[in-house]
This record gives C-alpha cells, structure tokens and sequence, in this order.
C-alpha cells in the first residue's frame, strides 16, 4: 500500500529485504546513473583512447565547462560512494569479531541479516585484498564496480 508517492508499505518487515518494490523517486537515478557512470571509468582506466575529444581539449566552450561540471559532480558522487563502501568492508571484520560470541550462540539475540550482511563484506573485502596481491588493475576494476553498483548490492543484501 502507497503511503507517499513512490514509497511502499512493508506489509511483513521480517520478509523486507524480498521485496524489490518502488524505492524514493529522487534516489531511483542513483540506481541507474552510478552504475553507468562507473562502467564508463572502468572503460577509460583500461582503454584511455576511449576518453572523450571533450576532455582532452581545453576547456573554452560552454559546453565542455557543462561536460567537466557534470563529471566532478559524478565523480564526487562516486567517491562517497567508495568512502561508504570502503568503510562497511573494513568494518566488517571489527563487526563480527565483536559479535563472535552471539553467533556462536553464547550471548544475546542477534539480527541475521545484519550478520549475513557484514559476512558477506568480509568475503568481499578478502576477496578484494586478493586481488591486491595478485594484480592491483583487477583491483581497481573491481572496487570501481563494486562502487558503481553499490545502491543496487546494498539494497540486494539488506
């Protein structure tokens, strides 16, 4: 049930995370636009003659300052979004340490999906840390589209 335009009413907030309905209109281009955003970075980090003739040449038309003020706003976007993604893999392993206890069974009740969540960071960010060791290109790549889908991973896991 609509109770604001494009929001949902969870009907059954244990089964919340199931539900992929109508999200907030003015966060729906996120979902979208970072994604697409980060594929193009991810082209132009391998493949830097894919960079467009606009961000090659200087700055002189009204055009190109439009094209340079809308990729520093994407970008700045996208680094928040690293800076969050960064700091819940990092924090994962400080999270289920300090709750190793409760999922082990010997302490309070503890929410699963919150666990699964902070689990499922963990193997992310070892597996991140693999790729650092092994090439710090697929590194990068993957990081970038973790980034760039971030919105979409969060909501698909929480």
């Amino acid at each position: 049930m609509a109770n604001r335009s494009g929001q949902w009413r969870v009907t059954d907030p244990a089964n919340a995370s199931t539900k992929w309905g109508p999200r907030s209109a003015k966060w729906a281009w996120l979902e979208m636009i970072l994604p697409l955003f980060a594929t193009a970075l991810l082209v132009v980090f391998h493949k830097p003659e894919f960079i467009p003739r606009l961000f090659t040449e200087s700055a002189t038309t009204p055009v190109a300052w439009v094209a340079w003020a809308l990729l520093g706003a994407l970008g700045g976007i996208t680094a928040f979004s690293g800076l969050l993604v960064a700091f819940f893999l990092i924090y994962s392993p400080v999270y289920l340490a300090g709750k190793a206890p409760m999922i082990l069974g010997k302490g309070a009740w503890t929410d699963r999906r919150e666990v699964r969540f902070y689990a499922l960071c963990f193997i992310i960010l070892c597996a991140l840390l693999a790729l650092v060791v092994w090439d710090w290109r697929w590194f990068v790549s993957a990081f970038l589209l973790l980034t760039g889908f971030a919105p979409t991973f969060w909501r698909a896991l929480v």
